[in-house]
């Protein structure tokens, strides 16, 4: 198994060899504003100590790998220059480092057992062929050293600022759009009476940007925002109404510019590939309706006859009056009840679109498999421009609770 020495002390004395290097702070503040459609806008507040004021580098780690380059916008607060950016995300890595280090002078050991490390230059990388300095044998080592890193590789993803300041401080605030972080809503609602429920919600973030994002305030947003655009340096000043609470974490949602946004009110941490759930709604004894429809158009034929089926619906009103009264954003409801022994059952699920306040909330959760039906045409005409149908349904409910028709 061939192996590489990479350690933090290397990496120390690398970037400290650097020709005036500057690092900024891990951040000391983070925002996040969350899109359903794989993109959230962060921003973050971080320090940087200035060893040598002047023209530098700066470097500033731990930057998402879905990052959009063309969105940052980099303010400080201490007077300084910005005259170019780099984007670093060929990380430190063994592929990497073999990469940067091909046709160049490596150190290696010949065998597992062998104590002396010698020096060639590295021909091939997969597999493996170093050529040895002095006889010039090619050959595949066991382990492989590295003389130095290259100064623009980082151990994350990191944006590079050549700048210029006299400040022996700065102050750095960030903001730029990544993918790779989106949102949903899922709703649970369980039937606990014939004509009353109780809804929960979860808000389900996913993070798969390359970056963490520790302690952060977090907001999303509901409604199909158009492509994205570089946020705007402008403070933006909308219209906005009544703010409103739901249960479940407190969580305020207001109009924002069209849209609704949900303020979490707590900071959480999102770690890169996780999915995290934080509640959002919790209500109980919603009232609601149940019946059976059928959507299905008129057989236009001029004979025969078919069977029909009949969706069940679950149908709320998303008022004040109803206990509710707030913009419910898109997503899956799945819907249970319990059964005569008191076990929960699964008993359907649909999805919705977003619903402002004051509309009506409609789920079809499946076919009634008692309610039966069937169609049968009793007469047809067609003229020319128009056909004449005559039908009869007939409905059939098997079971004995009375259902209601739609």
């Amino acid at each position: 198994m061939k192996t590489i020495l990479l350690t933090s002390l290397l990496l120390s004395a690398t970037l400290l060899a650097n020709d005036n290097l500057a690092i900024a702070d891990a951040p000391e503040s983070i925002s996040l504003t969350i899109y359903s459609k794989n993109l959230a806008m962060v921003g973050e507040k971080r320090t940087a100590v200035i060893d040598k004021p002047g023209k530098l580098k700066l470097m500033y780690p731990g930057i998402p790998s879905a990052i959009e380059t063309s969105s940052v916008i980099a303010t400080f607060a201490q007077k300084a220059s910005l005259f170019s950016q780099n984007y670093s995300f060929d990380v430190i890595s063994y592929e990497s480092m073999l990469r940067y280090h091909l046709d160049k002078t490596i150190h290696y050991t010949e065998k597992e057992d062998s104590v002396e490390i010698k020096e060639g230059t590295l021909l091939a990388i997969n597999p493996l062929l170093v050529r040895e300095k002095n006889f010039g044998a090619v050959f595949t080592p066991h382990q492989v050293f590295f003389p130095d890193i290259p100064k623009d590789m980082a151990v994350k993803p990191s944006l590079f600022w050549n700048i210029e300041t006299e400040a022996k401080k700065l102050d750095i605030r960030l903001k730029y759009l990544t993918k790779g972080l989106s949102w949903k809503s899922d709703y649970t609602i369980n039937l606990t009476s014939d004509n009353t429920l109780d809804l929960n919600s979860w808000i389900t973030i996913s993070n798969i940007s390359g970056a963490s994002y520790r302690d952060a305030n977090i907001t999303v947003l509901a409604g199909d925002v158009n492509l994205p655009q570089p946020p705007s340096t402008r403070r933006v000043y909308a219209k906005r109404a009544a703010v409103g609470m739901a249960e479940g974490g407190n969580i305020q949602n207001e109009a924002f510019s069209g849209y609704h946004i949900y303020k979490i009110p707590f900071r959480e941490t999102i770690k890169n590939k996780e999915r995290k759930q934080i509640s959002f709604i919790q209500k109980k004894a919603l009232g609601y309706r149940k019946y059976a429809r059928n959507k299905e158009a008129v057989y236009f034929s001029n004979f025969g006859e078919r069977k029909l089926q009949f969706d069940q619906v679950i149908e709320l009103e998303n008022s004040a009056k109803n206990h509710l009264g707030i913009p419910l954003p898109k997503g899956m409801v799945r819907v249970y009840k319990e059964d005569k022994s008191h076990t929960s059952r699964f008993v359907g699920a649909s999805s919705i679109k977003d619903i402002p306040k004051d509309e009506t909330v409609k789920l079809t959760i499946g076919k009634y498999f008692d309610i039966t039906g069937e169609e049968r045409v009793t007469a047809y005409r067609e003229t020319r421009n128009e056909k004449h149908i005559s039908y009869e349904i007939k409905v059939s409910n098997h079971s004995k609770k009375t259902e209601v028709i739609w």
